[in-house]
């Protein structure tokens, strides 16, 4: 299992984004709002960096490590699949705000960051 403090840094890549992901849609307004991303753009993000974690760090993942990812990966894809389930308006700031679909997002996203923050094993 990836420990916090030797993680590479792929890996805090993908931790990084995991926060922003379950801190998105907080009420919280932004310290720098110019810095502020899109849902989309988080998806992307976050899409992106599992990836080279997988690719780069796939057999010192943990299963709880791995089965994280993979719920969070698969609820965003139910998201993303354009208008097979939900609309383009899953992707406006108020939805990533109100939705219940965020909701779940957000505590994936917290789920896999605890996983990857488990320093213990």
């Amino acid at each position: 299992m990836l420990e916090k403090e030797d993680s590479p840094e792929p890996v805090r890549e993908l931790m990084r984004v995991l926060r922003q992901l379950s801190d998105a849609g907080s009420a919280q307004p932004a310290l720098f709002p110019d810095d502020a991303v899109s849902a989309g753009e988080l998806v992307r993000d976050f899409e992106q960096r599992a990836q080279v974690v997988r690719e780069a760090c796939d057999d010192e993942l943990s299963p709880a490590q791995i089965e994280s990812l993979t719920a969070l990966e698969n609820k965003l894809s139910t998201m993303a699949r354009d208008g097979a389930e939900f609309d383009a308006d899953i992707w406006t700031d108020e939805a990533v705000r109100t939705s219940e679909h965020w909701a779940e997002v957000r505590a994936l996203a917290a789920a896999a960051l605890d996983e990857f923050s488990d320093s213990k094993g």
